[in-house]
Protein backbone atom coordinates (compact mmCIF):
# COMPACT_ATOMS: atom_id res chain seq x y z
CA UNK A 1 0.00 0.00 0.00
CA UNK A 2 1.32 3.27 -1.17
CA UNK A 3 -0.87 5.58 0.85
CA UNK A 4 -0.44 5.87 4.82
CA UNK A 5 -2.98 3.08 6.57
CA UNK A 6 -3.48 5.04 9.73
CA UNK A 7 -4.85 7.75 7.63
CA UNK A 8 -7.81 6.36 5.90
CA UNK A 9 -11.16 8.07 4.18
CA UNK A 10 -14.39 7.01 3.43
CA UNK A 11 -15.27 7.03 7.89
CA UNK A 12 -18.48 7.84 8.14
CA UNK A 13 -17.85 9.53 11.33
CA UNK A 14 -15.29 12.18 10.05
CA UNK A 15 -17.42 12.58 6.81
CA UNK A 16 -20.08 13.32 9.34
CA UNK A 17 -18.16 16.05 11.16
CA UNK A 18 -16.39 17.87 8.03
CA UNK A 19 -20.25 18.15 6.66
CA UNK A 20 -21.67 19.59 10.13
CA UNK A 21 -18.57 22.25 10.35
CA UNK A 22 -19.10 22.69 6.00
CA UNK A 23 -22.98 23.44 7.29
CA UNK A 24 -22.28 25.21 10.46
CA UNK A 25 -19.61 28.06 8.42
CA UNK A 26 -21.71 28.84 5.55
CA UNK A 27 -24.69 29.61 8.26
CA UNK A 28 -22.25 32.04 10.10
CA UNK A 29 -20.30 33.41 7.62
CA UNK A 30 -22.98 33.48 4.53
CA UNK A 31 -26.57 35.58 3.39
CA UNK A 32 -29.91 34.43 3.79
CA UNK A 33 -31.12 34.08 -0.12
CA UNK A 34 -34.39 32.99 -1.59
CA UNK A 35 -34.25 29.77 -4.37
CA UNK A 36 -36.68 29.79 -7.03
CA UNK A 37 -36.90 27.15 -8.86
CA UNK A 38 -38.04 27.70 -12.59
CA UNK A 39 -41.15 25.95 -13.96
CA UNK A 40 -41.03 25.21 -17.52
CA UNK A 41 -45.10 25.82 -18.97
CA UNK A 42 -44.44 25.98 -22.60
CA UNK A 43 -42.58 26.76 -25.43
CA UNK A 44 -42.51 29.44 -28.22
CA UNK A 45 -42.96 27.86 -31.07
CA UNK A 46 -41.94 31.18 -33.24
CA UNK A 47 -38.57 32.55 -31.67
CA UNK A 48 -37.71 29.06 -30.20
CA UNK A 49 -37.60 29.97 -26.48
CA UNK A 50 -39.00 28.34 -23.37
CA UNK A 51 -41.65 30.47 -21.71
CA UNK A 52 -41.29 30.07 -17.58
CA UNK A 53 -42.77 30.88 -14.33
CA UNK A 54 -41.81 31.11 -10.63
CA UNK A 55 -44.38 29.89 -8.31
CA UNK A 56 -42.24 28.72 -5.16
CA UNK A 57 -39.66 30.43 -2.91
CA UNK A 58 -37.72 28.64 -0.27
CA UNK A 59 -35.41 30.98 2.04
CA UNK A 60 -31.60 29.29 2.60
CA UNK A 61 -28.57 30.31 3.77
CA UNK A 62 -25.57 30.58 1.52
CA UNK A 63 -21.74 31.61 1.05
CA UNK A 64 -20.67 34.69 -1.36
CA UNK A 65 -17.63 33.33 -2.26
CA UNK A 66 -16.05 36.82 -3.18
CA UNK A 67 -16.17 38.62 -0.26
CA UNK A 68 -15.35 42.33 -2.10
CA UNK A 69 -18.46 42.09 -4.00
CA UNK A 70 -20.35 40.83 -7.20
CA UNK A 71 -18.10 39.99 -10.12
CA UNK A 72 -18.45 40.62 -13.65
CA UNK A 73 -17.43 42.98 -16.82
CA UNK A 74 -18.91 46.14 -18.32
CA UNK A 75 -18.98 47.00 -21.63
CA UNK A 76 -19.65 49.23 -24.22
CA UNK A 77 -22.73 47.93 -26.18
CA UNK A 78 -25.40 49.77 -28.57
CA UNK A 79 -27.59 50.67 -26.11
CA UNK A 80 -25.34 52.06 -23.95
CA UNK A 81 -23.15 50.67 -20.67
CA UNK A 82 -23.85 47.07 -20.32
CA UNK A 83 -23.15 45.98 -16.54
CA UNK A 84 -22.77 41.79 -16.22
CA UNK A 85 -22.91 41.38 -12.72
CA UNK A 86 -22.05 37.77 -11.51
CA UNK A 87 -21.47 36.01 -8.47
CA UNK A 88 -20.74 32.39 -7.00
CA UNK A 89 -22.53 31.41 -4.62
CA UNK A 90 -21.34 28.34 -2.10
CA UNK A 91 -24.58 26.19 -0.59
CA UNK A 92 -24.29 23.42 1.81
CA UNK A 93 -25.52 19.94 -0.26
CA UNK A 94 -27.32 18.38 2.83
CA UNK A 95 -29.03 21.56 3.63
CA UNK A 96 -30.32 22.18 -0.03
CA UNK A 97 -31.36 18.92 0.02
CA UNK A 98 -33.30 19.54 3.30
CA UNK A 99 -34.80 23.00 1.86
CA UNK A 100 -35.51 21.93 -1.54
CA UNK A 101 -36.03 17.82 -1.39
CA UNK A 102 -39.85 18.50 -2.35
CA UNK A 103 -39.43 19.28 -5.43
CA UNK A 104 -39.87 16.49 -7.84
CA UNK A 105 -37.33 17.46 -10.66
CA UNK A 106 -34.23 18.61 -8.16
CA UNK A 107 -35.09 15.19 -5.69
CA UNK A 108 -34.59 13.11 -8.81
CA UNK A 109 -31.31 14.97 -9.79
CA UNK A 110 -30.14 15.60 -6.59
CA UNK A 111 -28.68 19.46 -6.66
CA UNK A 112 -29.56 22.82 -7.44
CA UNK A 113 -30.39 23.24 -11.71
CA UNK A 114 -29.51 25.21 -14.09
CA UNK A 115 -31.77 28.13 -14.91
CA UNK A 116 -32.88 28.36 -11.37
CA UNK A 117 -33.00 31.40 -9.45
CA UNK A 118 -31.69 32.93 -6.23
CA UNK A 119 -32.56 35.99 -4.96
CA UNK A 120 -30.17 38.04 -2.77
CA UNK A 121 -32.46 40.72 -0.95
CA UNK A 122 -29.80 42.63 0.63
CA UNK A 123 -28.89 44.55 -2.73
CA UNK A 124 -32.23 43.43 -4.35
CA UNK A 125 -30.86 41.47 -7.17
CA UNK A 126 -31.74 38.12 -9.03
CA UNK A 127 -29.60 35.93 -10.42
CA UNK A 128 -29.53 32.91 -12.56
CA UNK A 129 -27.55 29.93 -12.19
CA UNK A 130 -25.46 29.39 -15.05
CA UNK A 131 -23.33 26.29 -14.15
CA UNK A 132 -23.15 23.75 -10.69
CA UNK A 133 -19.98 22.86 -9.91
CA UNK A 134 -20.58 19.71 -7.71
CA UNK A 135 -17.18 18.16 -6.75
CA UNK A 136 -15.13 21.68 -5.24
CA UNK A 137 -13.47 21.19 -2.78
CA UNK A 138 -12.42 17.82 -4.32
CA UNK A 139 -13.92 14.62 -2.41
CA UNK A 140 -11.78 15.75 1.06
CA UNK A 141 -12.29 12.84 3.67
CA UNK A 142 -13.61 10.81 0.78
CA UNK A 143 -17.26 12.49 0.14
CA UNK A 144 -18.98 15.80 -1.15
CA UNK A 145 -20.13 18.37 0.79
CA UNK A 146 -21.19 21.64 -1.07
CA UNK A 147 -21.97 22.91 -4.72
CA UNK A 148 -20.69 25.82 -5.67
CA UNK A 149 -23.19 28.11 -8.32
CA UNK A 150 -21.65 30.51 -10.68
CA UNK A 151 -24.40 32.44 -11.38
CA UNK A 152 -25.08 35.58 -13.66
CA UNK A 153 -27.69 39.25 -13.11
CA UNK A 154 -31.20 37.76 -14.37
CA UNK A 155 -32.59 39.21 -17.29
CA UNK A 156 -36.12 39.42 -17.02
CA UNK A 157 -38.10 39.13 -19.86
CA UNK A 158 -41.69 37.68 -20.03
CA UNK A 159 -41.77 35.15 -17.18
CA UNK A 160 -44.85 35.18 -14.27
CA UNK A 161 -42.90 36.02 -11.28
CA UNK A 162 -45.28 34.82 -8.23
CA UNK A 163 -44.19 33.38 -5.41
CA UNK A 164 -46.09 34.66 -2.66
CA UNK A 165 -43.48 36.87 -1.22
CA UNK A 166 -44.11 40.32 -1.72
CA UNK A 167 -40.84 41.92 -1.62
CA UNK A 168 -39.68 39.35 -3.66
CA UNK A 169 -42.47 39.57 -6.67
CA UNK A 170 -42.64 43.35 -6.63
CA UNK A 171 -38.86 43.37 -8.03
CA UNK A 172 -40.19 42.05 -10.92
CA UNK A 173 -44.07 42.82 -10.92
CA UNK A 174 -45.73 45.87 -11.33
CA UNK A 175 -49.02 45.99 -12.29
CA UNK A 176 -50.09 49.51 -12.85
CA UNK A 177 -48.75 52.56 -15.02
CA UNK A 178 -50.73 55.42 -13.06
CA UNK A 179 -51.51 56.00 -9.59
CA UNK A 180 -54.71 54.70 -8.22
CA UNK A 181 -56.39 57.62 -5.41
CA UNK A 182 -58.74 55.85 -2.82
CA UNK A 183 -60.70 57.45 -0.69
CA UNK A 184 -60.91 56.28 3.10
CA UNK A 185 -63.92 55.50 5.54
CA UNK A 186 -63.53 54.37 9.07
CA UNK A 187 -60.70 53.68 10.73
CA UNK A 188 -57.75 54.89 12.74
CA UNK A 189 -54.05 55.61 12.82
CA UNK A 190 -51.58 57.37 10.29
CA UNK A 191 -50.39 56.06 6.67
CA UNK A 192 -46.61 57.12 6.35
CA UNK A 193 -45.08 58.30 3.06
CA UNK A 194 -43.16 55.13 0.90
CA UNK A 195 -44.96 52.68 3.09
CA UNK A 196 -46.22 49.63 1.82
CA UNK A 197 -50.51 49.23 2.05
CA UNK A 198 -52.08 46.02 2.05
CA UNK A 199 -55.64 43.92 2.30
CA UNK A 200 -55.94 40.88 3.65
CA UNK A 201 -52.59 39.37 6.23
CA UNK A 202 -49.03 39.93 6.32
CA UNK A 203 -48.81 35.89 5.66
CA UNK A 204 -51.70 36.11 2.79
CA UNK A 205 -51.72 39.88 1.40
CA UNK A 206 -55.09 39.88 -1.47
CA UNK A 207 -53.22 43.10 -3.12
CA UNK A 208 -50.92 45.93 -1.69
CA UNK A 209 -48.83 48.85 -2.79
CA UNK A 210 -46.69 51.84 -1.62
CA UNK A 211 -48.04 55.25 -0.52
CA UNK A 212 -46.89 57.87 -2.71
CA UNK A 213 -49.29 60.68 -1.51
CA UNK A 214 -51.19 60.55 1.61
CA UNK A 215 -53.88 62.70 1.68
CA UNK A 216 -54.68 63.38 -2.05
CA UNK A 217 -54.74 67.66 -2.57
CA UNK A 218 -57.71 67.06 -5.19
CA UNK A 219 -59.97 65.13 -3.06
CA UNK A 220 -59.97 65.43 0.49
CA UNK A 221 -58.44 65.08 3.72
CA UNK A 222 -59.27 61.54 3.95
CA UNK A 223 -57.97 59.86 0.79
CA UNK A 224 -54.67 59.03 -0.80
CA UNK A 225 -52.46 58.14 -3.75
CA UNK A 226 -51.05 54.54 -4.29
CA UNK A 227 -48.66 52.52 -7.03
CA UNK A 228 -50.22 49.45 -6.96
CA UNK A 229 -47.56 46.24 -6.79
CA UNK A 230 -49.65 43.48 -6.58
CA UNK A 231 -53.56 42.50 -7.34
CA UNK A 232 -56.73 44.80 -6.85
CA UNK A 233 -58.09 46.80 -4.03
CA UNK A 234 -61.78 46.46 -3.59
CA UNK A 235 -64.21 49.11 -1.69
CA UNK A 236 -64.98 47.07 1.84
CA UNK A 237 -61.20 46.30 2.29
CA UNK A 238 -59.25 46.85 5.26
CA UNK A 239 -55.98 49.08 4.30
CA UNK A 240 -53.53 48.19 6.95
CA UNK A 241 -50.03 50.09 6.78
CA UNK A 242 -46.95 47.67 7.17
CA UNK A 243 -44.99 49.88 9.12
CA UNK A 244 -47.43 52.66 10.63
CA UNK A 245 -50.04 49.68 11.75
CA UNK A 246 -52.71 52.58 10.73
CA UNK A 247 -55.96 50.93 9.43
CA UNK A 248 -58.54 52.08 7.11
CA UNK A 249 -62.13 50.59 5.37
CA UNK A 250 -61.97 51.70 1.47
CA UNK A 251 -64.92 53.73 0.89
CA UNK A 252 -64.42 54.58 -3.04
CA UNK A 253 -61.21 53.72 -5.59
CA UNK A 254 -61.03 56.49 -8.46
CA UNK A 255 -58.25 56.11 -10.99
CA UNK A 256 -55.58 59.41 -11.27
CA UNK A 257 -53.61 60.72 -14.38
CA UNK A 258 -50.48 60.79 -12.66
CA UNK A 259 -47.90 58.24 -13.66
CA UNK A 260 -46.32 56.14 -11.42
CA UNK A 261 -42.66 56.17 -10.16
CA UNK A 262 -41.10 53.59 -12.07
CA UNK A 263 -43.00 54.64 -15.62
CA UNK A 264 -42.33 58.55 -14.93
CA UNK A 265 -38.81 57.33 -14.60
CA UNK A 266 -38.98 55.50 -18.03
CA UNK A 267 -40.82 58.62 -20.09
CA UNK A 268 -37.78 60.71 -18.76
CA UNK A 269 -35.39 58.16 -19.83
CA UNK A 270 -36.95 58.44 -23.06
CA UNK A 271 -36.92 61.60 -23.07
CA UNK A 272 -33.59 62.04 -22.43
CA UNK A 273 -32.73 59.32 -24.94
CA UNK A 274 -34.61 61.78 -27.95
CA UNK A 275 -32.84 64.97 -27.11
CA UNK A 276 -29.30 63.20 -27.39
CA UNK A 277 -30.64 61.58 -30.69
CA UNK A 278 -31.80 65.26 -31.85
CA UNK A 279 -28.10 66.88 -30.90
CA UNK A 280 -26.38 63.85 -33.19
CA UNK A 281 -28.54 63.67 -36.14
CA UNK A 282 -29.56 66.35 -38.50
CA UNK A 283 -33.17 65.57 -39.52
CA UNK A 284 -33.51 68.61 -41.60
CA UNK A 285 -31.34 66.95 -44.43
CA UNK A 286 -33.21 65.66 -47.06
CA UNK A 287 -30.14 63.36 -48.71
CA UNK A 288 -27.00 63.80 -45.37
CA UNK A 289 -25.17 60.83 -47.34
CA UNK A 290 -24.87 62.47 -51.10
CA UNK A 291 -23.93 65.70 -52.69
CA UNK A 292 -27.82 66.13 -53.86
CA UNK A 293 -27.72 63.69 -56.75
CA UNK A 294 -30.73 61.62 -56.14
Amino acid sequence: MTVNPYFRRNKKGEQSLIESLTTEAIKIHGHEMVYIPREKVTEDLILGEEVSEFLDANRIEMYLENADGFEGDSEMSRFGLDVKDSATFIVSRKRFMDVMGHHPDIQKNGRPREGDIIYFDYPYTMFEIKFVKHDNPFYPGGDRYSFKLSCEAFKYSIEKIDTGESQLDAVMNIASDYLIGITLGGGSGTYTLGEEVYTGTTADKHAYGRVNEYTDPIISSKSMRVNMQEGAFEIGDILVGLVSGASYAIAGIYETTIRATHQQQQDNEQLELEQKRDNIFDFTENDPFSEGGY
